[in-house]
């Protein structure tokens, strides 16, 4: 089952409901048609605080929508190619882990390219790749396996489609595709599954090792999630799904989710441990290796669209915008084409102001 949030042209309230084929269909108008009505369906909350008998409802509905999705009229069941989806859950808390080892070794080795030469952070790099490679220690009795994460910008989450600002500060804008997991309640912790896009600044990450990620990661819309949160019994096995990134029609990266290096409830666990989890807090596991531009040192360019799939979980969409106006100076050497891009724009009489193509969203179909 894929459950959504989602406005339509003619309502800009989320609507809670689910896919049924290639339609969006809210819960509130497959309860007043099936005549099964719930009181955990209401919203996003509701249903995650609920499970498992808002998830058992919702198939019950689910089921009677694939049977009788002819019988919904125009403006009770939409086109999804026709909705803005938002993220998937009304997000508790957001949280990222690196259990995904082969980025991280991957990213350091790029980053310590540009860095290498420079007294402030390359002694971090440096202890940052040395700490990978050295074993853990057993933690003590009673403990869970201590995690490493940081917590996300909850002012920049958005869903699927979005255009996401390129960053003054960074001539390396980066996608993340992650395998992201919500939680949904003691009874059932493991509400389910979707894809969250950390949208990186690589040229400034070095310099926040210390201090905490903030221009590197928690610049507008760089939390992405979507498109759909997908329940554990349609994804099987969330540790050996493929994972693919187009650009602009082309296969750029791919990967899999078999690279993580814990589970879903190692991650609660730890989490626990420090403190009560709320119901439809999101847990990012860690950037699928070998799908960002850091793992190759090949970024993408502004203007790009980009899909990221992961298989069973859907696709994810986004834009990089182009930059608004001169890029501010960088450690590192700023890269074509942003310098091209920047004049041509100038030499055709912008000043700054977004062009109205930039203020659409992307368009799902």
């Amino acid at each position: 089952m894929k459950l959504i949030r989602f406005t339509t042209a003619d309502s800009t309230s989320p609507l809670f409901g689910i896919v049924v084929r290639d339609q969006a269909v809210p819960f509130a108008v497959l309860q007043g048609k099936a005549g099964k009505s719930s009181p955990h369906l209401t919203d996003s909350r509701s249903y995650l605080a609920n499970l498992p008998d808002s998830d058992r409802a919702a198939k019950d509905l689910a089921a009677w929508g694939e049977q009788h999705l002819g019988e919904l009229a125009n403006g009770e069941r939409f086109p999804l190619n026709a909705v803005r989806l938002l993220e998937p859950v009304e997000v508790a808390a957001l949280f990222d882990f690196g259990l995904t080892p082969r980025h991280l070794k991957n990213s350091a080795e790029t980053i310590m390219k540009y860095e290498k030469d420079n007294p402030q952070t390359a002694p971090l790099l440096q202890a940052f790749a040395k700490a990978l490679l050295a074993p853990k220690p057993k933690p003590a009795a009673g403990q869970p396996v201590p995690l490493s994460y940081y917590k996300s910008n909850m002012n920049t989450i958005v869903g699927d489609g979005e255009t996401i600002p390129w960053p003054a500060y960074t001539s390396r804008l980066d996608v993340e595709p992650e395998l992201a997991v919500v939680y949904g309640n003691e009874k059932q912790p493991v509400a389910g599954f979707c894809i969250f896009n950390d949208v990186s600044a690589r040229d400034v990450q070095a310099m926040e090792f210390i201090g905490g990620f903030c221009l590197a990661k928690d610049m507008a819309k760089g939390n992405q999630l979507g498109p759909y949160l997908v329940t554990p019994d349609e994804v099987g096995d969330p540790y050996n799904l493929k994972v693919t990134v187009v650009v602009n029609g082309q296969v750029k990266y791919q990967g899999s989710t078999s690279e993580i290096s814990r589970k879903a409830e190692d991650v609660f666990a730890w989490l626990g441990f420090i403190a009560p989890i709320k119901p439809g807090s999101v847990m990012g596991f860690g950037t699928i290796p070998d799908c960002t531009g850091c793992d190759h040192d090949d970024f993408i360019d502004p203007g790009a669209e980009i899909q990221i799939t992961f298989e069973r979980l859907g696709t994810l969409r986004c834009r990089f915008a182009e930059p608004e106006g001169k890029l501010l100076p960088s450690r590192w050497p700023v890269r074509e084409p942003l310098p091209a891009l920047v004049r041509r724009r100038r030499a055709r009489g912008w000043r700054g102001k977004r062009r109205p193509a930039d203020r659409r969203r992307l368009r799902l179909g």
